[in-house]
C-alpha cells in the first residue's frame, strides 16, 4: 500500500513540473489534474486496506474454528468434565441380579466400582467412532489394573440415534454377557443415556423368555448361589479340591457350576474330566463362549494344536477383545512353531491386556526363535 502511495505521488510532482513548462496550460485543468491523482491514490488506499482486512477476518475465524474443535475434542475425551456432566446418567446405587448400569467409567470411578464387586466392564462404545476408540483403549488398560476384564458389544449412537448393522444383536449379546458374568458386571455407554438404557429395556421386556431359560438352565437357590460364589473365589485363590467339593454340594448343576467345575479340573490337569464338564454345560447351554473356550484349552493341553487353533480363530471373531481367546490362539501358534502368526497374537493380546506379564515373555520368546532365522537367511550365500 505505502508503495503504491509513494509512487502515485511521484506522478503528481512529476506532473507539477511538466505543468511549471506548459505555459498554454491553464490553472483550472492543473487542478483538475491534481485532484484526480489524488482521488485514485485515496481509493488505491482504500481497496488494499480492505483486502487486508477480509484477509484479517477470515483468519480470525479460521483460528476460532480450530479452537473450538481443539476445545471440543478435549470434552468428548473428558466425559466426567463440568461441560458433559449435567447430561450423564446416574450410576445404580446397587446390582439387580448381579448387573449394574451408567455412563462411561474414569478413572475415578475404579476403585468405586471394586468395591461393588464389578469383575466384569460391558463396554457398549464404537471402536469406529474415534474419540470412541481412544477411550476404549483407556478403559481397557484401567480395568486390567484393577483386576477387571472388558467386553466390547459395539453400538453405534450419536445423539440417541443408532447406527451400524449390530445394534440390536450387540443389545442382546451384551445383556447375555453380564448374566454370564463372574461376580457383577457394569455396563455402560457414553453417557449411560441410550444405549446402556436400551440393554436395561431389552432385559426387562425378555424378562419372562429369560427367567424361562434360565429356569431350565442357570437358576439356583439363593443358598446355591452364595455356595457357587464361594466356590469360584476358592479357584481364583488356587484352591481346587476345596473349590470342587463346594461345587458338589450344588443340588442344581447349572452351566455356570459346570464351567466352574471344567475350569478347577483342567488346572488340576484332569483334562478328560475336564472337558466332560464343559461338554455338559453346552449341552445345558448350546453355544455357551465359556464352555467352547474351555475346549479349546482342553484341545491345547491334548497336543491338538490345530484343532485348538479352528476354535479360538471362531471364538475371536466372535469376541475379538476377548483375552483368554486370543491368549489360546497364539498358544495354538506357538506349538506349531508359526512364529509370525504367534507374534502378531501375542502383540494384540498385549494391547488387549497390557500388563499381563505371560503375553510379554511369550512375545519376547517368540521374537527370539524368529531371530536366529533372519540371520542365517542373511548370511546364506
Amino acid at each position: 500500500m505505502a508503495c503504491d502511495l509513494h509512487h502515485t505521488f511521484l506522478d503528481i510532482l512529476s506532473t507539477k513540473a511538466k505543468l511549471r513548462t506548459c505555459r498554454h496550460t491553464g490553472k483550472s485543468s492543473v487542478r483538475r489534474g491534481v485532484g484526480g491523482l489524488l482521488l485514485r491514490a485515496i481509493y488505491k488506499g482504500e481497496w488494499v486496506f480492505k483486502i487486508q482486512s477480509k484477509k484479517r477476518l477470515w483468519v480470525g475465524l479460521l483460528l476460532l474454528g480450530l479452537l473450538g474443535f481443539s476445545f471440543g475434542v478435549w470434552v468428548l475425551l473428558h466425559p466426567a468434565s463440568v461441560f458433559v456432566q449435567p447430561w450423564r446418567a446416574e450410576r445404580a446405587e446397587s446390582a439387580v441380579n448381579g448387573v449394574l448400569f451408567g455412563p462411561y467409567p474414569v478413572e475415578a470411578d475404579f476403585s468405586e466400582l471394586k468395591k461393588r464387586g464389578v469383575t466384569t466392564i460391558i463396554s457398549l462404545l464404537e471402536p469406529n467412532v474415534p474419540y470412541e476408540k481412544v477411550l476404549l483403549e483407556r478403559e481397557r488398560k484401567l480395568a486390567s489394573q484393577y483386576g477387571m476384564r472388558v467386553e466390547n458389544f459395539p453400538m453405534g449412537s450419536i445423539l440417541g440415534q443408532k447406527f451400524g448393522n449390530n445394534y440390536s444383536k450387540n443389545s442382546k449379546a451384551a445383556a447375555q454377557a453380564a448374566l454370564d458374568a463372574d461376580g457383577t458386571a457394569y455396563i455402560h455407554c457414553y453417557l449411560g443415556l441410550h444405549r446402556a438404557k436400551n440393554v436395561q429395556r431389552y432385559l426387562a421386556e425378555h424378562a419372562q423368555v429369560q427367567t424361562q431359560t434360565y429356569a431350565g438352565t442357570n437358576a439356583t437357590s439363593d443358598t446355591d448361589l452364595a455356595t457357587e460364589r464361594a466356590a469360584k473365589k476358592l479357584f481364583r485363590a488356587g484352591e481346587f479340591e476345596k473349590s470342587l467339593e463346594l461345587l458338589a454340594t450344588i443340588e442344581r448343576q447349572t452351566p455356570r457350576v459346570l464351567r466352574v467345575k471344567g475350569w478347577n479340573l483342567y488346572r488340576m490337569s484332569k483334562i478328560d474330566e475336564a472337558r466332560d464338564a464343559f461338554g455338559d454345560a453346552l449341552a445345558l447351554a448350546p453355544g455357551d463362549f465359556d464352555s467352547r473356550v474351555g475346549l479349546a484349552y482342553c484341545d491345547l493341553a491334548q497336543d491338538k494344536p490345530e484343532q485348538a487353533e479352528r476354535q479360538f480363530a471362531a471364538l475371536s471373531q466372535e469376541k475379538p477383545g476377548d483375552a483368554s481367546v486370543q491368549e489360546g490362539l497364539g498358544n495354538a501358534y506357538y506349538r506349531q512353531a508359526r512364529w509370525a502368526e504367534a507374534e502378531k497374537a501375542f502383540s494384540k493380546l498385549l494391547e488387549i491386556a497390557p500388563e499381563n506379564e505371560e503375553a510379554k515373555q511369550a512375545l519376547a520368546r517368540v521374537k527370539g526363535f524368529q531371530e536366529p532365522a533372519t540371520s542365517a537367511a542373511t548370511d546364506a550365500p
